[in-house]
């Protein structure tokens, strides 16, 4: 491998358009080839997006000697397969999330990635961006106490005819689709669950447009994941602990801003019953103090910036992982994404009373 990855693109859709735009502002990076069962449809994305070769197939992709890595892209039903061909030639690849369709598809792919000791990692991309992982460092600090229960809400309006793979019932929906960021990044923080709940809205043609996922954890802990394509949420996260909050602002898929209130030991003896206020409860009862809070809490927050592309962090760590010989990412480990897969089957199941 020369100094430059040569990434090859299965798929010509959206993801893959802005992976295109994202792999040209990563250094090292360049994108070789794309592929696409449709010829002209290859064709016509390489010319469009200025990508040197156009195949037929992902197995004709990853057996060629002018791509060094594979990056799946396209409908959720294909990422295995297209996966697969790259594992087999013995590429690194990137599959865009949701990893399968189904946790035994999954399951496949992480056991034939270990067999051949090769690197597979699924774009949970935001798990990779400033902001979610200072959350995850404070968290491991202790400073913050226990954690009790993550709230993450991601939702907004789509129309069927802009986003038609999000309304196909196979593989569409906003659980697969949205769902997996709010719960992976529960099992990330929470750990293993022993309990899923789900309610769901649907459109009676077996697509849920709006979801509601609860989760138990072993460790006792709690999340509630709420997820929508029909309508427009606070699309923020908090993880509630016994000694203080953290929090993402919006956009939550995309945040670039960590919110943290730590509860001081003395706070809880702040106010006490039966007490006269004293000198510091009239300063924060007065009108000047309450308009500082207002605007201390309005703009409250630390600044995390990803850079120019929100996919630039993770492009960062999977080459990083491929310059260093890695066969898997500590960051997104398989067995996160194996339980995600597993959480994410069992919403839908209650989603649609199966």
């Amino acid at each position: 491998m020369s100094d430059v990855i040569r990434l090859g693109i299965a798929g010509t859709g959206r993801m893959a358009a802005s992976m295109v735009q994202a792999v040209a502002l990563t250094p090292g990076l360049v994108v070789q080839a794309v592929a696409s069962g449709q010829p002209d449809r290859a064709k016509w994305f390489a010319d469009a997006c200025g990508v040197q070769e156009a195949m037929d197939t992902a197995a004709q992709m990853a057996a060629s000697d002018s791509v060094d890595a594979i990056y799946v892209a396209g409908r959720t039903r294909d990422h295995a397969a297209a996966a697969q061909e790259a594992l087999r030639a013995g590429k690194p690849v990137l599959v865009e999330k949701p990893l399968a369709a189904d946790p035994d598809e999954a399951r496949a792919l992480v056991a034939a990635a270990r067999k051949a000791d090769c690197l597979l990692m699924e774009n949970l991309w935001c798990l990779a961006l400033p902001a979610y992982r200072a959350l995850a460092e404070q968290l491991g600090s202790g400073s913050y106490g226990t954690p009790l229960h993550l709230h993450f809400d991601f939702g907004y309006p789509v129309r069927p005819d802009s986003y038609p793979s999000l309304f196909d019932a196979q593989d569409g929906g906003a659980i697969l689709d949205r769902g997996v960021y709010g719960v992976s990044f529960a099992l990330q923080l929470l750990g293993p669950v022993a309990q899923v709940d789900c309610v769901a809205q649907t459109d009676g043609h077996g697509v849920d447009l709006l979801s509601d996922i609860r989760l138990r954890h072993e460790s006792g802990a709690t999340s509630h994941v709420a997820v929508a394509l029909n309508a427009l949420m606070s699309n923020t996260a908090s993880l509630a602990c016994t000694h203080g909050c953290l929090g993402l602002g919006a956009p939550v898929v995309g945040s670039e801003v960590l919110q943290a209130t730590q509860m001081l030991p003395q706070a809880a003896a702040q106010a006490v019953p039966g007490n006269a206020p004293g000198l510091k409860d009239r300063i924060r009862a007065a009108p000047f103090a309450r308009r500082l809070k207002r605007r201390r809490d309005m703009s409250g927050g630390r600044f995390l910036a990803y850079g120019a592309n929100p996919y630039l962090p993770v492009l960062a760590h999977f080459t990083g992982l491929i310059w260093a010989g890695q066969a898997e990412s500590d960051l997104i480990p398989l067995d996160l994404s194996l339980r995600t897969q597993e959480v994410l089957q069992q919403a839908r199941r209650q989603a649609f009373g199966g």
